[in-house]
């Protein structure tokens, strides 16, 4: 059964359960097929087929998901595109995926034009509905004229086809796409009904980016599996997206910790009655222990945590019962996966002793698009390799202690970011931190910190360095604090240390 069939088969088994939320719309399990039924054959008419790359260009939507399990449903391979990047970077994805068309939604009608303008390669653009301006047909024209009636392609589409292409966020580089497939999506949701226990009366709040795999992966395909109903929304606020999960009675939603940190901010969140909330999960970044304390404290909501890439999905969880006692673990890894730490050499390293992340499972993608070298590159006898460092301890729980490529190396000891800056953060006063290696002349390279402070507080560098006294080795406090209001992120939300670093040097 591909990923596609879910919706099939929840229409048969319950056709009249809840489904889809998503503002003024609400779609049953049998009314949301009829919905993806009638996209795939508009698909169809276009000439869009099996193998064939359809780019989408959408904030989160039902209307987006109509689309990815439409193209599920026929084999097409959905390019979902992230609608922060300007157009120069979507360019370079849309020329290295060559799709068959670009579907957008009106609010990105302008960068449409300007894509157009700048020469994209894409055969056929077409507006979701109606916009003003608009250059493009609507596709919801093409939608309304189609039948509902099941794709006859379906039964060609096997577990080990693509899905989708989803492009990294190209912060050491031009971005790649990973090819993730059927049978990729459906172990990450078998590991959620494993680790997490998701069944069908969980209730998903989908406000990370649907562009995104933490959005598809833990928002949305999990439920979908497990029979539960999801809420379509997207994170505009802080204080909106605790008015829904109140009003909605939320009892499950996937986000980064800086959204979770801004939701315990907001003026809303001393009257916001979380007691429907079975937990959260925090993905992207480790989520500072103080965010989980007041979470845990003022609302009764503990948070489940995990290791995921775009390239595997979640490689790890970190469950309820250990999210205070293994505060800042990501977790065991999950059922399927195999997980090794090893050396320069490739061998297995002691536990406590940093090495690199490798993986291999199910779950893990087959490549990078149109590039069979990197593909080549990322594997190693069969193990996919992360780039991360990690350690796991003696009871097999695993720390991430930063990228390979952002140890740094000071007078000969290997420092990985992640270690100050989990120090950092366990002072009270410290809201987020960010650890870079600055050039050094006498020590090759030493430790910067960016520290953001919580609201109302202060410290000074003197105060920094003397609590890390005793809390880290010498070698490893930072020779520099440098205090910021906010941090620059991708879209995921994960800070680029790049244009920290750069900052300072260019001073």
């Amino acid at each position: 059964m591909n990923i596609g069939e879910w919706i099939s088969k929840r229409a048969i088994i319950a056709p009249d359960q809840p489904f889809l939320t998503d503002k003024n719309k609400a779609y049953s399990n049998v009314q949301f097929d009829r919905r993806v039924n009638k996209t795939a054959e508009a698909l169809a008419k276009l000439g869009v087929v099996k193998g064939m790359r359809l780019a989408l260009l959408m904030s989160n939507s039902s209307e987006f998901l109509e689309i990815f399990f439409a193209c599920a449903k026929t084999g097409v391979i959905m390019v979902p595109l992230n609608t922060r990047l300007a157009v120069p970077e979507l360019l370079y994805i849309l020329r290295d995926s060559a799709p068959e068309i670009l579907l957008y939604s009106s609010d990105f009608a302008a960068k449409a034009q300007s894509l157009r303008d700048a020469g994209a390669t894409v055969k056929r653009l077409y507006c979701l509905a109606e916009a003003d301006g608009g250059a493009d047909p609507y596709f919801a024209d093409c939608v309304e004229a189609a039948a509902a009636s099941e794709p006859a392609a379906g039964a060609g589409v096997a577990l080990t086809d693509p899905l989708f292409i989803m492009y990294t966020s190209g912060t050491t580089g031009d971005p790649k796409g990973a090819v993730l497939s059927h049978q990729n999506i459906l172990f990450g949701a078998i590991h959620s009904l494993l680790g997490y226990g998701v069944d069908r009366t969980y209730k998903s709040l989908v406000v990370a980016p649907l562009f995104h795999i933490g959005a598809l992966a833990a928002s949305v395909t999990p439920i979908v599996y497990a029979g539960g109903s999801i809420v379509v929304s997207s994170f505009y606020n802080a204080s909106e997206t605790l008015k829904t999960i109140c009003r909605e009675k939320i009892n499950y939603m996937f986000a980064v910790p800086v959204m979770y940190q801004m939701m315990a901010d907001a003026p809303e969140w001393q009257d916001a009655d979380l007691s429907h909330v079975h937990f959260f999960i925090s993905g992207g970044a480790p989520i500072p222990l103080p965010v989980i304390r007041k979470y845990q404290e003022e609302k009764g909501v503990g948070f489940v945590q995990g290791y995921a890439l775009t390239e595997t999905g979640r490689l790890t969880s970190l469950d309820l019962r250990d999210s205070i006692r293994k505060a800042g673990s990501v977790g065991q890894e999950v059922f399927h996966v195999n997980l090794r730490i090893v050396n320069d050499a490739g061998c297995d390293v002691d536990p406590g002793d940093p090495g690199e992340i490798r993986v291999q499972g199910p779950n893990v993608f087959s490549g990078y698009w149109n590039k069979p070298a990197a593909t080549q590159n990322a594997f190693r006898d069969g193990w996919f390799c992360t780039g991360d460092m990690g350690r796991r301890d003696e009871e097999g729980f695993l720390y991430i202690v930063g990228r390979k490529v952002e140890m740094i190396i000071s007078s000969g000891e290997n420092i990985y970011p992640a270690e100050v800056e989990r120090a950092l953060q366990s002072l009270p006063e410290i809201s987020e931190a960010a650890v870079v290696g600055l050039p050094d002349a006498k020590r090759g390279e030493v430790v910067g910190a960016f520290v953001a402070l919580k609201k109302d507080m202060s410290l000074s560098e003197a105060e920094i360095l003397a609590a890390l006294s005793g809390k880290i080795a010498h070698f490893k406090v930072p020779r520099r604090i440098i205090f910021v209001e906010d941090f620059p992120r991708n879209s995921g939300g994960k800070i680029l240390k790049r244009i920290l670093k750069k900052c300072v040097e260019d001073q």
